[in-house]
């Protein structure tokens, strides 16, 4: 399923090679999954926004006018990739120049290097669906699609929605399905000739955010179900911007969903990391299972001068029986931080595997971060680890 990125350049290589050497250490658990026997296995990992600053795109333009994202990614590829499948909320549009988050518009390299890096779901229902309009939302999905990424949570007419509201995805016989929806559309409002090009999550979008779209959510569910799928996962552009709070409706939401045979829920939108609950539930049809809640999975990867931010790779093992049944076998985390290493640095904005930084930092490796960036990693990796509050 996946297909991993080739190295430009000496330095990359040099990266990625002793990155292998050091293994990885902290947050992530490396107890080995393993079938039962004739057992089935898949593995997903989830990211939140997948957001670049402006010094983040001015650093990848080059000389002829053409951008390079690898060097700003290359060091957490790995942790992204090392899954069955991956998913990530893509905060923009491919929409031509002028590029920046003002413009809601990145360079089209940016896709391929997404997919190289081993992504397989993009949410493009988030607050920058309709930025540049119906044309904006076609060309983004016809740009991510072309790399074989999935677009999640957006269509160009009702017989894309027909389609592709629902994304399967078969992985050692097990079937994956996701869904998408958003809470609002950066107060914009759907075209009116195209209702249906996002999924809503409140019918009141652009007032209170209290009228939960039951029949949008419900139909969605039942159309994964109708697809006999065995994992359900649903992205949820939700909450509010710098927010950690949780709202009753987001509660009813989550509710609503898992009642309804959702496996999984992935917030984005806050920007913040907020806490993963592991949930016991009863669905309609009294099977109790376990699931996954991620509120916010926070920034993937925007990092402007000075900063250091840091977010999870979420990590889960889904485990299917030979009777059918489907189990929460694993639920771990990798650690990954978007920092600015500084204007001598050979790459100064990149996102780094922390828990490979922290080690070779530890292995006497001092030149590939500072005292105090290694300092300020230590420090925030625990504040997350807290905040998270996964016990594998």
């Amino acid at each position: 399923m996946k297909r991993f990125f080739r190295s430009r350049s000496l330095l990359i290589l040099l990266i990625l090679f002793v990155i292998s050497l050091a293994g990885c250490s902290g947050d992530t658990d490396d107890t080995p999954i393993e079938a039962l026997g004739d057992s089935q296995t898949v593995t997903i990992a989830a990211v939140g926004d997948i957001f670049l600053s402006d010094e983040m795109i001015e650093q990848a333009k080059q000389p002829d006018g053409s951008y390079d994202f690898l060097p700003a990614f290359a060091d957490v590829f790995s942790a992204v990739s090392d899954t069955d499948l991956t998913i990530g909320n893509f905060e923009g549009n491919f929409n031509g120049s002028p590029y920046g988050p003002s413009y809601g518009s990145y360079p089209d390299e940016l896709a391929n290097t997404l997919k190289n890096g081993g992504f397989d779901v993009l949410q493009t229902a988030n607050s920058y669906s309709v930025y540049a309009g119906m044309t904006g939302l076609e060309r983004t999905k016809n740009i991510i699609e072309g790399k074989g990424i999935a677009a999640l949570g957006t269509y160009v007419d009702s017989q894309d929605r027909e389609e592709n509201e629902v994304r399967l995805f078969e992985v050692n016989g097990v079937r994956v399905a996701f869904v998408a929806f958003t809470k609002s559309l950066s107060g914009m409002t759907l075209p009116d000739d195209v209702t249906g090009c996002v999924n809503m999550l409140y019918l009141d979008y652009m007032t209170d955010y209290q009228e939960i779209n039951e029949e949008g959510i419900l139909s969605a569910i039942n159309k994964a179900k109708q697809l006999n799928a065995d994992i359900i996962i649903a992205g949820l552009h939700w909450g509010s911007e710098n927010i950690s709070g949780i709202s009753e409706s987001q509660n009813a939401i989550a509710d609503l969903m898992f009642t309804n045979g959702v496996d999984v829920i992935l917030g984005s939108h806050s920007h913040i990391v907020s806490t993963v609950e592991r949930r016991s539930v009863t669905t309609a049809d009294g099977e109790r299972k376990d699931v996954v809640l991620a509120y916010s999975l926070g920034d993937f990867c925007e990092v402007e001068s000075g900063e250091c931010n840091l977010a999870p790779v979420l990590k889960m093992a889904f485990t299917k029986s030979p009777t059918g049944k489907i189990t929460l076998s694993k639920l771990y985390y990798s650690t990954v931080a978007a920092v600015d290493l500084g204007a001598d640095a050979p790459v100064r904005f990149m996102t780094l595997d922390v828990d490979s930084a922290l080690t070779l930092y530890e292995s006497n490796y001092y030149d590939r971060i500072s005292t105090e960036l290694y300092d300020r990693l230590s420090s925030k990796r625990e504040s997350m680890q807290s905040e998270l509050n996964i016990t594998p």
